[in-house]
């Protein structure tokens, strides 16, 4: 996903603070609230991955809240939030590509997972997972640590990344520095169309919702997505192992 401007960050802000209201708000209003420009409001949503205001203004008028009571709407939309990345990250998931993955794990030799910042909380239960399985893993979170040891895998080694963007520089410099050695390499993440995904041979793919309930210039975003990646192909290694 790309970066917002401080403009674009405070546009997104007052779109969350109004999220209700946006179905009845023309782009203009819009606009006018928030005191910026059409083409502000318009680059703001399309980096939230929409074509323009139109569609993200219809996307929202055709989500429904869940009924729950004793919430308030604002409490409603980010339980619809969760929702939606459960639901759609499970409709995405590749029964194929489950298989694949298994078979990489099965097969390796040693395997490194690489992770940063929140997306470490998720790696470091996949890790603690495999090891029960007396896979030899280790799990890097830092910079230099990963591109080290990126030059010591070979073709039995599998390096696994969860990570949300699909774009973070220190992953991707320590993958390519991997990439000599010709290690299989497995993904974890929420877009099918990055940099990492690119450099992947086997990718889970699971969805993000664009909507954010924080308003923190910092990666704190949702790893919902990631978890349940995690969980079904730590349940199908499993499953295939008892079967051994």
């Amino acid at each position: 996903m790309s970066n917002l401007t401080n403009a674009e960050s405070y546009t997104w802000q007052i779109i969350q603070e109004n999220y209700e209201k946006i179905p009845q708000l023309s782009i203009s209003e819009l606009a006018e609230l928030a005191h910026v420009s059409l083409s502000t409001v318009n680059r703001t949503v399309r980096k939230k991955g929409f074509e323009g205001y139109g569609e993200f203004r219809y996307s929202i008028r055709e989500k429904k809240l869940p009924e729950i009571n004793g919430f308030s709407k604002e409490v409603l939309g980010a339980i619809a939030k969760n929702q939606e990345e459960l639901l759609k990250t499970i409709e995405n998931i590749s029964a194929e590509e489950i298989e694949k993955a298994v078979e990489l794990i099965q097969e390796s030799e040693e395997i490194l997972i690489f992770s940063r910042g929140l997306s470490t909380n998720v790696a470091d239960e996949v890790m603690k997972k495999l090891q029960l399985f007396r896979k030899p893993v280790s799990l890097h979170d830092d910079s230099k640590y990963m591109a080290y040891y990126a030059r010591f895998v070979n073709e039995k080694s599998l390096i696994i990344v969860l990570s949300l963007s699909g774009e973070t520089v220190e992953i991707l410099n320590a993958l390519n520095i991997a990439k000599g050695q010709n290690p299989k390499i497995l993904s974890l993440t929420v877009n099918a169309n990055t940099s990492l995904t690119n450099l992947s041979d086997i990718s889970l793919i699971g969805y993000k919702s664009s909507l954010e309930v924080n308003y923190f210039d910092l990666d704190v975003h949702s790893r919902l997505s990631l978890s349940i990646l995690s969980r079904v192909l730590i349940d199908a290694y499993s499953i295939y192992t008892l079967k051994q």
